[in-house]
């Protein structure tokens, strides 16, 4: 049924109603008719700390100016201020503070305080370092504009079904409490250092606690007529106003499919949003003031005691239900899994449409925060003092916290520590909050200790589990919180060392970072998987014959080196790897760089256990490590000198050796990409790539080794330099570690380096046509291009040496796929080409999501790659018609690889990068 306007008045507002800002003329929150009024929060809890952000605004931790800071009121009248990760982002507008920790890059903004700044604020959370969760860009709301939709599935259930703006809402009743948020992920990073989960990592201050005022969701139902009887098995449902994408199709509902974009919902019973003990509420203010963009305005939901996941943001629609919603989000977020379900058998066994596995009301959880991570203590001076080891505790169901427990033997003796019960109980005895609690330990028990754990219990006596559990969500991780002790000779004193078992995001540090220490099991026997280090590999012993290994000797290895004849050396075990060059999907290249040759650390950087496991079938022996003698082993072998056979310049390049290459310039070009710039060996130097291959860099990130392919976007022509245009991929829910080497290159700075060898690939352009592919010869008249984000760059090397030579009359169409206009990369030289060169190059772009105006009409398109995109576009099938992709696999393997099938294109015909 369609909602009817209220006829209620709406209040004028005095003026306009921004975030961050105090709200005029509100009702009050004790009842005329009660006899006596009670404290109010502010008197109770007030007063509370700035909501004004410190913005971060360049790398070198710069802030806006100290009486600028002083004289702000509010956070946006440091807007002119952003912080410098937000520069080009869609979120530019929103000044945040400079101390949040990022946990998955620039964008989305999901973030944590330091847990310091938890332990100076402890029962109040400043509303700017309050933990944030986003799944997108922050919608840009105004008070005067935002309605709230109240209906829902039938007219018997919502008789009356309204819209009411924010002026209309503050007019009603008021409720106004503390709740603590707790984000469902909190201290997940705990969880991914045992076995990768699917989400990103939290640390332990996930967590936060504002007074929130609104107005009760039972009060907007009664409004709407919604009975208070029968109300098994009915639901609210709460729909956010943002759009956000699909990740998985149309879903289980064919009476409601799942679009492209969906919004953020979630429900819960009926019966618990008209209890009014359980203080369901649409809040609008938080400690006194409007909500800030990132924490919902103008509107937000708040259900004490559950999880933050379930309290929309940015709300947009009330309804209820004769059954649990069938929204996106409900199902595929926020869910507590079995162990033993992987991301793979999570969709194959339904196991996120089971109602046993929803992730609702909070568990028990606590953490320390004194000591902090990496403090010391001195013992000498403290031996016979005592050390405040502090934190926070949390439950759910309104139950009270009632103790904190502490040990330094690994839980055969407890000591109880002081509790700091400031939250006073509703007037249905609920609690809501978090406690802060200390105690006093004795530095002397510290000596011998090896750590401190803290466990809390709630008044239903549920205490922390010892042991964790993984789930594959990575949710609800609460076991005991442990932090080791290390004793330390710092300039000839001995000192405690304290060490937290993470660091929040891609923050370094934490005993659960380190293999050895990971607990034995978490619920599914223990295992290692993409995501998660493997053990370090060392060298096998020197083997000895006993009949039935093959020993080989090096000086024998080195002479199988040629594409007819590749043997590798993998952990002291060769391999013929001859029959499977073919086959390779890395390309013949990647095995021929290191044919003859100890390949251990290229292949340990870029392969999986699984890979290593393929290996078994080529296995042909044993490496002779009698055959190494000692100043072989020791032997650096040199990189030969080659020279350019054009110019005679010499080359940077060497296919057998890694080289260092120097950062010397880094430039930003769009929210989420960057161009590299480094120097090659001496001003007169060139790369020394052939057109169309590629470049393996190498680097050690967070102590492992890692391998990726790049193709610059300079060639032979540029002296001195190489250039390379890369696009960072942050965490995100789907890869829940982002892109590794592409994070590592965003963090570099100039002075940097980064190993690099080559050339290696599988496709080599000659020029006028003729070129390489995968090592048979073609020619071609005209080349489609299909490119996605940084895919641009293989392509892209192709076309300009076409168009630097014009004698060649080789023909390209380029189609080029990207997110929103910002993440076309290159474009303004794209755009010179096809402008200076119309008859050889022409180019598409196509943009997936937030076309500009006008973008159809200038003579691009929208929505993804499609049959009727290259139709158009691209030049039909024939002998000498050739297909050059290069992008994310599911745009290749979905989009391109079917349609060009589709309008008669070849196999041999087609190419990907």
């Amino acid at each position: 049924m369609a909602p009817q306007q209220s006829t209620t008045k709406e209040t004028e507002s005095s003026s306009v109603i921004k975030p961050s800002t105090r709200i005029p003329n509100l009702s009050s929150v004790t009842d005329s008719t009660e006899e006596e009024a009670g404290p109010t929060c502010l008197e109770l809890y007030g007063p509370y700390p700035s909501s004004v952000p410190v913005p971060t605004i360049s790398k070198d931790g710069k802030t806006p100016p100290p009486s600028i800071i002083s004289s702000a009121t509010t956070q946006f009248d440091l807007q002119s201020y952003p912080d410098h990760r937000d520069v080009s982002t869609p979120d530019e507008w929103i000044p945040r503070h400079g101390q949040l920790v990022r946990l998955t890059g620039r964008h989305p903004f999901n973030v944590e305080p330091p847990l310091s700044v938890l332990k100076k604020y402890k029962f109040i959370t400043p509303s700017c370092l309050h933990y944030v969760r986003n799944h997108g860009a922050v919608p840009n709301l105004t008070w005067e504009d935002h309605v709230i939709s109240i209906g829902g599935s039938s007219a018997k259930l919502v008789p009356n079904p309204y819209e009411i703006g924010m002026d209309e809402l503050t007019s009603m009743k008021p409720r106004e409490l503390p709740v603590t948020l707790v984000c469902a992920g909190n201290r997940r990073k705990e969880q991914n250092m045992i076995r990768q989960t699917i989400g990103f990592n939290w640390g332990a201050a996930g967590v936060g606690t504002n007074v929130w005022r609104g107005v009760l969701v039972r009060d907007l139902l009664l409004k709407a007529g919604v009975s208070e009887k029968n109300m098994a098995n009915k639901h609210v449902e709460f729909i956010g106003v943002e759009d956000l994408p699909n990740k998985v199709g149309p879903g289980p509902f064919p009476e409601e499919p799942w679009g492209k974009l969906v919004k953020y919902g979630t429900s819960i019973p009926l019966s618990r949003v008209m209890n009014p003990a359980y203080d369901v509420i649409v809040a609008y203010e938080a400690n006194g003031e409007a909500l800030q963009p990132d924490h919902g305005f103008p509107v937000r939901l708040i259900i004490p005691g559950y999880i933050g996941g379930r309290m929309i943001k940015w709300l947009g629609a009330i309804n209820v239900l004769e059954y649990e919603t069938r929204n996106h989000y409900h199902y595929h977020d926020n869910r507590i899994l079995p162990p033993h379900v992987t991301a793979e058998e999570s969709l194959t066994g339904g196991w996120w449409y089971k109602p046993e596995y929803i992730f609702n009301e909070l568990n028990i959880n606590s953490a320390m925060v004194a000591p902090d991570h990496n403090e010391t203590l001195d013992l000498a001076s403290n031996i016979g003092s005592t050390y405040p080891v502090s934190g926070y505790a949390y439950t759910g169901g309104g139950r009270r916290i009632t103790r904190i427990e502490v040990t330094t033997d690994g839980g055969k003796h407890w000591h109880v520590a002081k509790l700091h019960q400031i939250e006073k109980p509703t007037e249905y005895g609920m609690y809501w909050c978090w406690v802060w609690w200390e105690y006093d330990l004795e530095v002397a028990e510290l000596v011998g200790a090896e750590e401190i754990w803290c466990r809390a219990w709630d008044e239903a006596n549920n205490p922390q589990p010892t042991n964790p559990t993984w789930n594959l969500m990575g949710m609800g991780n609460n076991q005991v919180f442990r932090i080791k002790i290390h004793l330390d000779n710092v300039n000839g004193k001995h000192c405690f060392r304290f060490e937290h078992p993470t660091q929040p995001g891609q923050l370094e540090g934490g005993w659960m970072t380190r293999l050895a220490d990971k607990p034995d099991s978490a619920g599914f026997g223990r295992l290692l998987e993409q995501g998660q280090a493997a053990p370090k590999v060392e060298a096998a012993p020197p083997a000895k014959p006993d009949g039935k290994t093959k020993l080989i000797r090096m000086e024998e290895i080195r002479k199988h080196n040629k594409e007819e004849d590749v043997w590798i050396i993998v952990n002291n075990k060769v391999y013929d790897c001859t029959e499977y060059l073919d086959l390779h999907p890395g390309g013949a290249d990647s095995i021929l760089i290191n044919a003859g040759e100890d390949s251990t650390e290229d292949f340990v950087a870029i392969h999986s256990t699984k890979a290593t496991k393929m290996l078994d079938k080529f296995y042909i022996g044993d490496l002779d490590l009698s055959s190494l003698d000692e100043g072989e082993e020791k032997k650096e072998e040199g990189v030969e000198q080659r020279l350019c056979p054009k110019t005679g310049r010499p080359l940077a390049l060497d296919p057998k050796h890694k080289q260092a290459f120097v950062l010397q310039e880094k430039t930003v070009l769009s929210r989420d990409s960057f161009e590299l710039n480094f120097a090659l060996q001496s001003p007169e130097h060139v790369l020394g790539l052939p057109t169309g291959k590629h470049i393996f860099l190498t680097a050690n990130v967070n102590g492992e080794l890692v391998m990726r392919r790049y193709t610059p976007i300079t060639s032979d022509y540029d002296v001195g330099c190489v250039k390379f245009v890369i696009k960072a991929y942050p965490p995100c829910e789907r890869f829940p570690m982002g892109g590794k080497f592409s994070q590592h290159l965003d963090s570099l700075k100039i002075g940097d380096t980064v190993d690099m060898r080559g050339p290696v690939g599988e496709f080599d352009y000659h020029g006028n046509g003729k070129f390489l592919k995968e090592h048979s010869e073609c020619y071609a008249t005209h080349f489609n291009m299909i490119a996605g984000g940084t895919g641009i760059t293989p392509v892209m090397q192709i076309a300009a040496e076409i168009l630097r030579h014009p004698e060649d009359k080789t023909t390209m169409s380029l189609v080029f796929g990207a997110r929103e206009e910002g993440d076309i990369l290159c474009r303004t030289t794209l755009d010179q080409w096809a402008k200076e060169h119309p008859d050889r190059f022409k180019v598409r772009y196509v943009l997936s999501e937030n076309s500009p105006p006008g973008w159809e009409e200038s003579g691009h398109s929208v929505g993804f790659v499609n049959k009727e995109l290259f139709e158009e576009v691209l030049y039909p099938a024939g002998p000498n018609v050739y297909n050059l992709m290069c992008g994310p696999p599911i745009m290749l393997d979905r989009g391109c690889t079917p349609n060009l099938h589709a309008l008669n294109h070849k196999d041999e015909n087609i190419f990907s990068f």
